[in-house]
């Protein structure tokens, strides 16, 4: 059994962990040569003062504030959330649609998801925004784009204090275009100082089944002129995606900076990639086990309709070598 984890930790101590892979997202409060000292100080403060009034209203009786709410939230369209909050402030809204993840912001309220200014919320094709699953296909082929679980309505079977469960099973639709039987599970769980996601996928068939996957995480930056996103890049090769045919490039260096339209796969790459945001005067550490292989770097440079300023997509992936699972296993 394989399954894996993101982690989202922000100036606040946020994490945001996701599944199909292993992640962990790790934002400093400052960005270049501030002292890491200061990263904790002003979150530490925060998050006592936040806990202190949550005990304060605990022992008044009142209604807890950081229960799970099932409804529509502050977003266009008609389609169903899932509201989840903490304690410590932090807070986040995913579609059943999709089992998207929109918003996840830390204690301090700051912003670590994006959503497309171009995006549909009714239902007509996939959130463009937030944390899309790409299933059971990643990109292109001979499935529809990206698979069917972006534009897929997911079964809420658990919302409960800080804690959704979402489940996708094969269906007379997800059976005509990949006809194999299969259960994903899907669940996200904020605590005091992370939004925890897992995804596992098990094969309910009688033959083994190959896909590919990512979670199509879409970051908030300030602008992607003060971006840089940081790893373990050199010497490794990068599939450039905008070439046709896609071509084998040599990375020269540890840092990249999106100056022009970007889809590239950087295989065996999920260690540590950090996004550096100058503007915001923090960076997002996103580390990657288990499951996920490769990461993907994706920005439409210069579309102006998709806003292609105020995001960058950092994702988790196994892009390039199939997953193969076997009947009743799950990975």
């Amino acid at each position: 059994m394989r399954f894996s984890t993101v982690s989202l930790s922000v100036a606040l101590n946020a994490f945001l962990l996701c599944g199909l892979g292993y992640a962990v997202y790790s934002q400093n409060s400052a960005v270049g040569s501030a002292p890491v000292s200061m990263r904790s100080a002003a979150p530490a403060r925060v998050q006592g003062l936040l806990r202190a009034i949550n005990r304060q209203t605990l022992r008044q009786g009142r209604t807890r504030v950081f229960d799970a709410v099932v409804g529509n939230h502050d977003g266009p369209g008609s389609l169903e959330t899932v509201r989840l909050t903490h304690p410590s402030g932090s807070e986040a809204t995913i579609y059943k649609f999709g089992a998207a993840a929109t918003s996840y912001k830390d204690a301090s309220g700051t912003e670590w998801l994006a959503v497309r200014p171009d995006a549909k919320f009714d239902g007509s094709k996939a959130i463009s925004g937030g944390i899309p699953h790409c299933f059971p296909q990643f990109g292109p082929g001979v499935l529809p784009q990206h698979g069917f679980a972006r534009d897929s309505v997911w079964e809420l079977v658990k919302a409960e204090g800080s804690t959704a469960v979402f489940e996708l099973s094969d269906s007379e639709k997800t059976r005509a275009i990949w006809d194999y039987p299969f259960k994903a599970t899907y669940t996200i769980e904020l605590t005091d100082s992370d939004m925890k996601t897992k995804l596992e996928v098990l094969n309910t068939g009688d033959k083994p089944f190959e896909f590919t996957g990512a979670l199509h995480s879409y970051f908030d930056v300030s602008n992607i002129k003060d971006v840089k996103i940081c790893g373990p890049f050199k010497g490794n090769s990068i599939i450039d995606r905008m070439q046709s045919p896609p071509a084998t490039i040599a990375a020269d260096s540890d840092s990249i900076q999106i100056t022009t339209e970007t889809d590239q796969i950087v295989p065996g790459v999920v260690g540590s990639v950090k996004i550096e945001d100058q503007g915001k005067g923090k960076s997002l550490l996103i580390k990657s086990t288990q499951g996920w292989k490769d990461t993907v770097l994706w920005n439409p440079y210069g579309n102006e309709n998709m806003g292609y300023e105020k995001f960058v997509c950092v994702e988790a992936a196994a892009a390039q070598e199939p997953v193969s699972v076997a009947p009743g296993q799950s990975w």
